[in-house]
């Protein structure tokens, strides 16, 4: 398959095709996680880094939702759209569709962890093209074919359209030497960046330091994805991406960002030694926090204020069900360490759909009695490409990837579904106080970090995250 036209100027040399990568907007009735935590999508910054020399925008729908005008404007030779959750799976779709409805046409490609999972969801005629796997090396081999009309079926890492079916190109690799890749190019996110932001941090931004992760939890896909493989950033290359940020506020994205102790040993090292004075947030496993106490401590004094550890669950049974392969008590020990370094603890806990009355209330008491302040909770979700997709695909009750937001039970609830929402939800009132959460939202407002509507909208969102009709409602009308 190549490419139907050269783009040529009047001197005969290829001129640089335009490249739009798209970011999908707010699904309606979104639970409210994506306002309280509203990131950057710095897997579509890391494919612009790769794309120099070509003419390239971000477009993130969440903060700009007019598509028809901006490519209008822009007349793009080429479209990228970021799948990576499930539940973008339609809005996906339709975004390639209103593509393909424009004057243009642009050569319309879906990739991301989701598209890479389930490639067959995107073998629609409105797509010419599914990246699997990585995107960064795919997608710049694929725009330098179209550029310069060559053989598509080249590119390795592709499922591309022929007709009315989809054919593969080839595996591609990953990249050996993550240090080898560009720098993610923060600049095409340079009218979007004030925006982002982790619950009252803002600015914030993200840094990719590993990719990968060495354990097998059967309710995630993230070692599928990388193939049961991990990589790391080098020391070095990790501080220079950190000084090329000028947001104080950093999460790390990293699935555990403490897989190689000696290595973020050095990372502190560095940032004390260059003077970088940033507020980090990471997510870490509790064994390896218990393991290296110290570790955390040094953290602490170059900036580390926050951790997000996933509890998972209240009992040692339940987390081996899950393959988590930890324990309960390196939870809790991790948990005290944290609270005497000063570091906030974000505990995520997954809710089973076969969940009793009693089940809540003890993870409701066992929250209180361990003064969590920040816990998280999601329900249980067989998500495509995960051990648990394939065990309970059979049982769901629907296949709506809009309820795929593991904030809606997509397996039978042993609860009436009314009663089992009532319970989930009513576990958001156990740590939070509206009052305190309003008085911090206001303390974010007076140092100008928001404005009123942003202020309003998340107050919002927090307050659908405990009303339980909102889950309900959504359940019904999918």
């Amino acid at each position: 398959m190549t490419f139907p036209f050269r783009l040529e100027n009047i001197f005969g040399g290829v001129i640089p095709i335009r490249i739009l990568l798209i970011q999908p907007g707010y699904r309606r009735n979104a639970i409210g996680f994506d306002r309280m935590i509203f990131c950057e999508p710095l897997g579509l910054e890391m494919v612009a880094g790769a794309l120099k020399g070509h003419q390239v925008r971000i477009l993130d729908m969440r903060l700009e939702p007019e598509l028809d005008r901006v490519v209008l404007s822009f007349n793009p030779d080429l479209c990228g759209i970021s799948c990576c959750y499930t539940i973008d799976v339609p809005s996906s779709l339709l975004i390639a569709r209103r593509l393909k409805q424009n004057g243009s046409k642009p050569f319309v490609v879906v990739g991301g962890h989701h598209a890479t999972m389930m490639p067959e969801d995107f073998f629609r005629e409105e797509i010419d093209a599914v990246v699997v796997g990585e995107g960064e090396e795919t997608m710049r081999d694929l725009a330098d074919r179209l550029e310069r009309g060559g053989d598509l079926w080249k590119v390795p890492g592709l499922f591309i359209r022929d007709g009315k079916t989809f054919s593969c190109t080839g595996v591609r690799e990953l990249v050996e030497d993550l240090d080898s890749l560009p720098f993610p190019d923060h600049g095409a996110l340079q009218g979007y960046r004030r925006n982002y932001h982790m619950g009252f941090q803002k600015p914030l931004a993200l840094a990719e330091t590993t990719r990968g992760c060495s354990h097998r939890c059967h309710f995630c896909s993230v070692w599928i994805f990388y193939q049961g493989r991990c990589r790391m950033k080098s020391p070095e290359r990790v501080l220079s991406e950190l000084m090329s940020i000028r947001e104080r506020n950093i999460l790390f994205t990293d699935d555990n960002f403490l897989i190689s102790a000696s290595r973020a040993e050095e990372i502190a090292g560095l940032l004390k030694k260059m003077g970088i004075q940033k507020r980090f947030t990471f997510q870490a496993r509790s064994d390896t926090i218990v393991q290296h106490p110290d570790l955390l401590a040094r953290w602490k004094e170059v900036g580390l204020s926050g951790v997000f550890i996933g509890f998972e669950k209240i009992e040692d049974e339940a987390l081996a069900s899950l393959e988590k392969r930890n324990s309960v008590k390196n939870n809790e020990q991790a948990l005290e360490i944290l609270r005497i370094l000063g570091i906030e603890v974000w505990a995520s806990f997954i809710v089973d759909p076969d969940y009793e009355e009693e089940d809540f209330e003890r993870l409701r008491q066992y929250i209180i009695d361990h003064r969590i302040k920040t816990p998280t909770f999601s329900v249980l979700t067989p998500l495509p490409g995960t051990r648990l997709f394939e065990e309970e695909g059979k049982n769901l009750t629907t296949r709506d990837y809009r309820l795929f937001d593991i904030a809606h039970a997509i397996l039978p609830t042993r609860l009436p579904l009314s009663e089992f929402y009532r319970q989930y939800a009513s576990l958001w009132d156990t740590p939070y106080s509206k009052y305190s959460l309003i008085w911090e939202g206001f303390r974010a407002l007076l140092k100008g970090h928001f404005t009123l509507p942003e202020l309003m909208r998340m107050l919002r969102s927090a307050q659908k995250l405990s009303d339980p009709s909102f889950y309900l409602s959504s359940a019904m009308e999918s």
